[in-house]
């Protein structure tokens, strides 16, 4: 064979000649290939990472499985009480006393303020009855201010 110096090409001649030079060739193709998928994780990397998050969202899950019943609850106590001042609203300017707000029957404004009058009609004008001072004097409603103003008054006297 004849060496072909003046284009710089050299013949390979011996099978380590071509052994290094794939060896290289072959360093320089993982190398580049390396550089491309950096930053990627392996299968089994990923298999882990997806077996981890699952766990974590069934953790989620179990912690947070009553919160629906819970928040049901809620709404349904919510609702009542709203219904309840709604009723006793109603009741007022109606002018039902609010010992009657406890038969007034209905869901919905409209229906509660129709059954608020039916009632009113068959009742009649409740007006509340207010707490009354006790004027009498000596006697008090409560017996311990009435037994303390006694002492008070025998002391003065002595």
């Amino acid at each position: 064979m004849e060496n072909n110096n003046e284009n710089g090409f050299k013949p390979i001649e011996t099978q380590d000649e071509l052994n290094a030079i794939i060896k290289d060739r072959l360093a320089r193709e993982r190398e580049a290939s390396n550089k491309r998928f950096e930053g990627y994780i392996s299968p089994d990397e990923h298999a882990k990472a997806i077996a981890s998050e699952k766990k974590l969202f069934e953790d989620y899950k179990k912690a947070h499985e009553g919160d629906a019943k819970t928040i049901e609850e809620l709404t349904a106590k919510v609702s009542g009480f709203e219904l309840d001042a709604m009723k006793t609203r109603i009741a007022r300017e109606v002018g039902l006393s609010y010992d009657w707000v406890g038969r007034i029957g209905g869901t919905d404004e409209k229906t509660i303020r129709e059954d608020a009058e039916n009632l009113k009609k068959l009742v009649g004008y409740n007006s509340p009855t207010l707490p009354t001072k006790n004027t009498e004097a000596g006697q008090s409603v409560d017996p311990t201010t009435a037994a303390l103003r006694e002492v008070l008054h025998n002391t003065k006297k002595q």
